[in-house]
């Protein structure tokens, strides 16, 4: 079957109104992530901020779908959904602020290989035994996602006061840690290759009901627990899913107790963080600043993908003009570049992409016969995007977190300046050319030591 039959058979699964249904119902208030495949590159992609930089979520059914469509030239074909259910999800700020978190779905995470799935639902049995001896039945369920399972404690079953004494993520993380400690001994006592893990942390995102695994043939399907030892990996068959929405099941106040006694033990998430600050302080003050090509090549494909939304061509423009403005400096001239446009023209349409030429707003590149931008005989692609300048931002600061800080930055110009090739270099990329570390990816990560 050609990637383009199977895509269509992934298009034709979410067109399913009941997966669309339970996609929105679980979804709802959560940071939604989708994860797809470009045809233009080897490597999967992965979207957590919709076309205009805010987080992705879903507010409507319709949501589902628009999605799919506005996010389709990655070929979405798993959705994901946040830990966390937030207030409100209008801006970036809100994944920051923590009194943004109202509930935190505590998750324990049992992964394995996919054919070993039987010794993943005994080490699933371990987790729910444990749960049930705390007193907590009737508020937990399992998922099975693919090569493993998780196993989900309902965020509704922690009652409004202890929401209020405590944050919903240091209940979430210490209740699952206090589980994972207690049954470690008869985990050593089973002959299994299957690992838990605690993932709880701020941004931790995982794989919603009905929504297809990433790679594998399989739904992510929901059971109870009553329903362990039945289970079976032909339920997550996507053509013919056994799946109950039991997410829907749980008794408020039923985690109280097991709430407050793991974290009096384990001390909750922030607790981790705080104890770790001082050293983190430590190493951010020595951390060294990107060079000049990196930051080009950052700010220029930011720009291109808020234009544009096409993340695989922001790269290859971003590389591309990366390559061009090195090339100008050292030589004094480059290439001779396409002609400019007339602002009229830009007007009418900021991006365009002729035959051999791609504009971003006046400023413009040649393209490849395969649609990459080029410079001479040397085409950017997105693959050397990542290998030139993802991996050297990964040297130095996480690439996923200076990548959403460069987005945000360039959100604070207006589009004109985004347009420019001119005002561009010398009030966008300039200021911070030689400080980007310091002025732009430092800027809301110390807001965040607060919490």
């Amino acid at each position: 079957m050609s990637f383009n039959d199977e895509y269509s058979n992934v298009v034709q699964y979410y067109s399913n109104p009941r997966v669309v249904e339970e996609l929105f119902n679980y979804g709802q208030g959560r940071w939604i992530a989708i994860e797809g495949f470009s045809n233009k590159s080897d490597k999967r992609v992965f979207v957590r901020y919709d076309k205009d930089g805010t987080p992705l979520k879903f507010q409507s059914l319709e949501d589902v779908g628009g999605i799919m469509k506005r996010f389709w030239f990655v070929k979405p074909r798993s959705f994901y959904g946040s830990i966390n259910k937030y207030g409100t999800l209008s801006k970036i700020e809100d994944l920051e602020d923590v009194s943004n978190i109202k509930c935190t779905t505590p998750t324990w995470d049992v992964d394995n290989e996919v054919d070993r799935w039987r010794e993943t639902i005994k080490v699933c049995r371990l987790i729910v035994d444990e749960l049930e001896k705390e007193g907590v039945i009737k508020s937990v369920y399992l998922k099975w996602s693919g090569r493993g399972c998780h196993i989900h404690l309902s965020e509704e079953a922690f009652s409004y006061d202890v929401l209020k004494k405590h944050q919903p993520l240091d209940i979430a993380f210490s209740i699952v840690e206090y589980i994972i400690r207690k049954i470690k001994p008869k985990l050593a006592e089973l002959d299994t290759s299957a690992k838990i893990e605690n993932k709880i942390d701020l941004k931790r995102v995982f794989t919603l009901p009905l929504s297809l695994h990433r790679q594998l043939n399989y739904s992510c399907v929901c059971f109870r627990p009553d329903d362990i030892e039945n289970f079976d990996i032909s339920w997550a068959d996507p053509k013919n899913f056994h799946h109950e929405p039991v997410y829907t099941i749980f008794e408020k106040g039923e985690a109280d107790e097991l709430a407050e006694k793991a974290l009096s033990e384990v001390g909750g998430y922030f607790k981790r963080e705080r104890l770790t600050s001082s050293s983190e302080e430590r190493e951010e003050r020595k951390t060294e600043e990107l060079g000049r090509f990196q930051v080009m090549a950052l700010l220029q494909a930011a720009r291109c993908f808020l234009l544009t939304g096409d993340i695989e061509k922001a790269k290859s423009f971003g590389l591309n003009r990366a390559i061009f403005y090195a090339w100008a400096k050292h030589r004094g001239v480059g290439a001779k570049p396409p002609g400019k446009r007339k602002a009229a023209k830009i007007r009418e349409k900021p991006i365009e992409e002729e035959k051999k030429v791609f504009y971003v707003g006046n400023e413009a590149a040649y393209l490849s016969d395969d649609g990459w931008l080029m410079i001479g005989n040397m085409k950017q692609t997105p693959k050397d995007y990542d290998n030139q300048i993802v991996r050297r931002i990964n040297e130095v600061v996480p690439y996923e977190e200076a990548w959403r800080k460069a987005i945000e930055y360039l959100k604070g110009f207006p589009k004109d300046v985004l347009l420019d090739q001119q005002k561009f270099f010398n009030q966008v990329y300039k200021p911070v050319r030689d400080s980007f570390i310091e002025r732009v990816y430092k800027r809301e990560k110390s807001l965040r030591k607060i919490y």
